[in-house]
């Protein structure tokens, strides 16, 4: 019994040495596998999200979403100081240390529970920010999230350099699952908002045992301050462009929560939250799985250059639709999936859909900048960015959430430009830009035009709004893969490619 416990011990801890240094052997072979695993996870995340939402919408009132989307603006404003950056760092170097995971851990952990003891006392406060006190005790629970996030921030970077995606599937769906349940249980047994917020701690704590149980890493007592003071100026844009992504996505939610109150702040969080799981399920998973391998593969420029390209051109022909299709089908999605007494979501989801679209579509801008190490060249547009919405929101707010839902679209245009700089970086210009989202965006519209001309006859023949959506969807799906397919065959040939290496990997 000795023996196999020892070799055991063994393959887990050269399981830790391995990710000292990044490998870029096979890495097309490895991106493809991670893409395999994160549409996996897409897949399985979107249908838990869906179904859940579906009857959460129908168990709790949009009050108590607004009230949530109230003290996530305390918590993201807590959680953005925790972005300095430490585990991108780890990333992207090719090789690191033992004693340097040993810093980042003990960094994160005190980061955590000093953030932890912010929100506590902000909590106090937050009231009167929000005109209403019952934000107040959800912060104090919610604060415990900072705890055990703290923890993961090791075995993520681990995981990561090793590009070990299947190992981050299983923990991803676990936690996913695992805190759903929860909400749902706890919201039929008339939990209300709280149901939410327990829910958001259980998938704290579920995060970090998981990360523990996947990679064999116990930190040492030790700590190296001259590694954090050598990372300052990187760690400082990256700090600074988590403060410009908090504004984006909370001046909304602050001034609509405060001058319309909770209800109103459900139905417009509860729109974008549906839209930004466009983003969320599958632009970002997609970027977790470039951000090493472009960091792996920056000294060879052509490969970069083919790498990007290839990679772009697979998730606008996926993103763009899904975010233009929620937009087309808004008018019979909100009924089905959330209830009657959610339709004045309608409008600001229709609009929320088109930008998810355009920002999921050029979200490799980040793992761009990034891999070539230009956070502060990020940052600067990323300032101009914030600038634009900040304007766009407080011009907008008079005249109602449907304004402020149009004037945010308005806005993600600007993401087109910084998407252009980001490929410059790598020495692809325009062509690229329109080789990557042209024939995806004009199919879309084609689509969104189709179901728009469509809706007054299909209506007449299905009443149900369930059976009108599942009629619009196939709808928008034929003609979006025939438009596609006419304006440019090589996206058929990118997904048949794409499958092809997964059965092989199989």
């Amino acid at each position: 019994m000795a023996e196999p416990r020892k070799l055991s011990a063994l393959r887990r801890r050269s399981l830790l040495r391995r990710a000292f240094v990044l490998n870029a052997d096979n890495i097309g072979g490895r991106v493809i596998s991670g893409a395999g695993f994160q549409f996996l996870g897409i897949g399985l995340r979107t249908l838990v999200t869906i179904g859940s939402t579906a009857i959460l919408a129908r168990l709790l009132t949009p009050a108590d979403f607004g009230y949530v989307a109230m003290a996530t603006v305390v918590t993201e404003l807590a959680a953005l100081f925790s972005n300095f950056g430490l585990t991108n760092l780890l990333i992207q170097r090719r090789i690191v240390t033992r004693l340097q995971l040993d810093t980042v851990f003990w960094a994160s952990l005190g980061l955590g529970g000093v953030l932890a003891l912010v929100v506590f006392v902000a909590s106090f406060f937050a009231g009167w920010v929000f005109s209403d006190q019952s934000i107040g005790p959800l912060l104090r629970v919610l604060c415990m999230t900072f705890l055990f996030g703290g923890l993961t921030a090791v075995p993520w970077v681990v995981l990561a350099r090793l590009m070990r995606f299947r190992t981050e599937f299983l923990m991803q769906i676990t936690t996913v699952v695992g805190r759903t349940l929860v909400a749902i249980a706890l919201a039929y047994a008339g939990w209300g908002v709280w149901s939410l917020v327990v829910a958001a701690v259980v998938g704290a704590v579920m995060q970090a045992a998981l990360g523990f149980l996947a990679v064999p890493y116990w930190p040492r007592l030790r700590f190296h301050l001259s590694y954090l003071a050598s990372t300052w100026r990187t760690s400082g844009s990256y700090f600074a462009g988590g403060l410009l992504y908090y504004a984006n996505m909370n001046i909304d939610l602050m001034l609509i929560g405060r001058h319309l109150g909770a209800a109103p702040l459900g139905h417009y969080q509860t729109a974008r939250s549906l839209t930004d799981e466009i983003r969320a399920r599958i632009a970002i998973p997609l970027q977790h799985v470039l951000f090493p391998a472009l960091s792996a593969a920056q000294t060879d420029l052509q490969r970069l250059q083919n790498m990007v390209v290839r990679s772009g051109r697979v998730m606008a022909a996926v993103v763009i639709p899904i975010g233009v299709g929620v937009s087309a089908t808004a008018p019979e999605l909100v009924p089905v999936l959330y209830g009657s007494k959610w339709l004045e979501m309608i409008p600001v989801m229709s609009m929320f859909g088109l930008s998810a679209a355009l920002k999921a579509a050029t979200a490799v801008a980040g793992p761009l900048f990034n891999a070539c190490d230009r956070v502060a060249l990020a940052l600067k547009y990323n300032i101009i960015g914030s600038a634009l919405m900040a304007v766009a929101v407080f011009i907008a707010l008079p005249h109602g959430l449907n304004v402020v839902a149009a004037a945010i679209v308005l806005v993600t245009l600007y993401s087109v430009l910084t998407f252009r700089v980001a490929l410059g970086l790598i020495g692809l210009g325009g062509a690229a830009v329109w080789e990557i989202l042209g024939p995806p965006a004009i199919a879309s519209a084609l689509m969104w035009a189709a179901v728009a001309a469509l809706r007054p006859a299909s209506a007449g023949v299905f009443a149900a709004p369930a059976a009108l959506l599942l009629c619009h969807a196939a709808i928008a799906g034929l003609v979006y893969v025939a438009a596609l397919h006419l304006l440019s065959r090589q996206y058929l040939r990118d997904f048949m490619q794409l499958a092809d290496q997964l059965l092989k990997r199989r």
